[in-house]
């Protein structure tokens, strides 16, 4: 289920060992920096990190930060972009800044802790090089594709004197016209960034800067913003403070109503000593891994607001897990009406106590989902079960028993509608069928023309005519989707099976490259080999599995010799992916940026004057249109 989270009661956190607590954490790393599903809420993922804390505070876990995406070209970043130490209340802030022993007239600087995907903007004599993500803060993604589409990123600057990074926060604002789906907008925003097709909707995404790297234009960290903003880059609010009362009157100012009247969604605070030239001596007091010790970020409570429980609706997941999600009378939070929160699973459910008619206490976690918090009239009548008038002895959906399992209950029926619906689903989305509606999906269920994944590719035109909403074009996009998916190397199949922390890159560094190899692995070493094994041993993947290569064109993945490497710029007369597969057959690799290895740069026009153009130009490679290598 979109935007579930994953409940983790302190009791449990407490006795992970500290092997298990890291899972956990990179698990949750991985899911937040590259896809657009979090698998838990900021607070969550906090307690998870104090617990393995205490556990072991020499960790090697601290010294990394964010995680690593998958392979579409990396970028070292020259100076890592560091995560910050972080303070839960402002006697927090001050004893940070008591361990600093700042002088009393030190200058600060607060700005927004803006919740979007952290990435840089590389700048050689005025042309834009690169843009990348931050990654795991030592090697990002490059994604320097975004900028043909992103406004906020310029394809120069002014200044050509000094290379120059340009740091900030890829962002969708509170007040986008982009459909969201209900879905968060960093989840969204993470979406559009990693989309490899229809990617004209990347013009909703803004990139708010704050920082530089490589070289200061100011002593100042305000004086930078302000540098910034005179360079035409759209940048942060800011407040320069002088004491710790008008540190704490920022503060709360934020609380009180910048946060809701800040266009970006935020988690916080970030606090600087202003003299960005004090920064190296106050770093070398301190072991510099995982964040720097200049700056501080503040997180303050979530927003929270008082409502009534109307409802409990139970909803099907793909593993037959139901998933109650509380329905409870509308209520503005955050400059957003909410009205519905998940609950996690049978466990949090049980823990609260609920029943129809609370007052619940609701919050948006990370100040941007709606989480329940506390049941406010649980007091009243501890030790009773709610188990007799809230949750179903039957699937909502299908009406078979429900079972316990673990912390959930799940269907028991393996035919469930809803489960086949979500794996179906789940499958087009991780094959990039962006066309293919939910909508879509339903009614081709309803119909019966499908009940599983292996039956869309059985799918003919003929069985589609007539269908509501299906004309002749809809046919057609529907139909030429299916055959994008048709046929594939046998990593991308297995990396869209569902198991959890299995991608393309795990499986290269496992060297499975082909379905053979898939059945055969064994190796236990690892935890994503371990998810591999759990996954084979159950007999209705396998099946599952089968099906798919009964309708499915698997090839083997070999590492070979390549003609050369091409690289793609601006708009070609199909889809990227469609001239990404042509590029291949014809025994070139493909890459996302122009580095020292490419061979040929595609483009609409060779005259043109984009930066990958220049930088092409620059390097001797040679520029071919589109036009002219498609019709070779």
């Amino acid at each position: 289920m979109i935007g579930q989270y994953i409940h983790f009661s302190e009791s449990r956190t407490i006795a992970l060992k500290e092997q298990e607590l890291i899972q956990l954490l990179n698990e949750a790393r991985m899911a937040y920096y590259n896809t657009d599903i979090p698998l838990m809420t900021d607070a969550e993922f906090d307690q998870l990190e104090d617990n393995l804390r205490e556990i072991n505070p020499e960790s090697p876990y601290f010294s990394t930060v964010g995680h690593e995406g998958e392979d579409s070209g990396k970028i070292t970043h020259a100076e890592p972009m560091l995560s910050m130490g972080k303070a839960k209340t402002i006697v927090e802030v001050f004893k940070w800044m008591d361990k600093l022993g700042m002088p009393d007239d030190t200058k600060w600087t607060l700005q927004p802790k803006i919740d979007g995907l952290s990435a840089t903007c590389f700048y050689s004599g005025g042309t834009l090089r690169y843009v990348a993500t931050r990654g795991d803060g030592s090697v990002g993604q490059d994604v320097t594709t975004i900028a043909d589409y992103i406004e906020d990123i310029p394809q120069s600057i002014a200044e050509t004197d000094h290379d120059i990074e340009i740091r900030g926060e890829l962002y969708l604002p509170k007040n986008t016209d982009y459909e969201t789906g209900g879905r968060p907008l960093r989840n969204n925003c993470v979406g559009l960034v990693n989309r490899k097709e229809n990617r004209e909707d990347l013009r909703y995404v803004r990139f708010v800067s704050y920082q530089t790297a490589r070289w200061n234009p100011s002593a100042s960290e305000a004086g930078i913003i302000l540098w910034l903003k005179q360079q035409g880059f759209h940048t942060v609010e800011y407040h320069e403070a002088r004491s710790r009362a008008d540190i704490e009157s920022f503060y709360n100012d934020y609380l009180q109503g910048y946060r809701d009247q800040w266009l970006y969604e935020t988690d916080g605070l970030i606090l600087t000593v202003d003299d960005n030239s004090l920064h190296r001596e106050i770093d070398s007091r301190w072991v510099v891994d995982h964040h720097h010790h200049y700056a501080l970020a503040i997180k303050p409570p979530s927003a929270s607001k008082k409502t009534r429980l109307k409802a409990v609706d139970w909803q099907v997941s793909r593993q037959g897990a139901l998933i109650p999600v509380a329905l409870f009378e509308p209520i503005e939070l955050g400059g957003a009406t909410l009205a519905r929160a998940s609950l996690h699973n049978r466990a949090f459910v049980e823990s609260m106590a609920l029943q129809l008619g609370d007052e619940l206490l609701i919050e948006r976690a990370n100040d941007v989902i709606p989480y329940v918090k506390e049941n406010l009239s649980s007091s009243m009548r501890e030790g009773e079960s709610f188990m007799s008038n809230l949750a179903p002895s039957l699937c909502p959906v299908c009406g078979s028993a429900v079972v316990e399992e673990g912390v959930h209950l799940k269907c028991s029926n393996l035919e469930c509608p809803e489960r086949k619906i979500q794996t179906v689903l789940y499958w087009v989305k991780e094959s990039g069928m962006d066309q293919v509606a939910e909508a879509t999906i339903r009614l081709l269920f309803d119909k019966k023309i499908i009940a599983n994944v292996s039956d869309m590719y059985k799918i003919e035109a003929s069985d589609l005519e007539g269908l509501d909403g299906f004309g002749d074009k809809k046919i057609y996009n529907f139909l030429t989707q299916l055959e994008k998916v048709r046929t594939m190397e046998a990593p991308a199949l297995i990396s869209k099976l569902g198991i959890p922390l299995v991608q393309m890159k795990a499986l290269k560094k496992l060297g499975i490259n082909s379905m053979d190899a898939f059945m055969a692995f064994e190796d236990e070493t690892f935890v994503i080999g371990r998810n591999i094994l759990t996954w084979k041993r159950n007999p209705d993947n396998i099946r599952f599995l089968q099906d798919l290569l009964s309708v499915v064109n698997v090839q083997d993945s070999k590492d070979i010799q390549t003609l050369g490497q091409i690289c793609m710029t601006g708009k070609g007369p199909m889809g990227r992916k469609e001239i990404q597969k042509i590029i291949e057959e014809r025994g070139y690799e493909f890459s996302s940026s122009v580095t020292g290895s490419t061979t040929i740069l595609l483009c609409e026009n060779p005259e043109g004057g984009s930066s990958k153009l220049q930088k092409a130009r620059k390097m001797g490679i040679q520029l071919i249109s589109y036009e002219d290598f498609l019709s070779e």
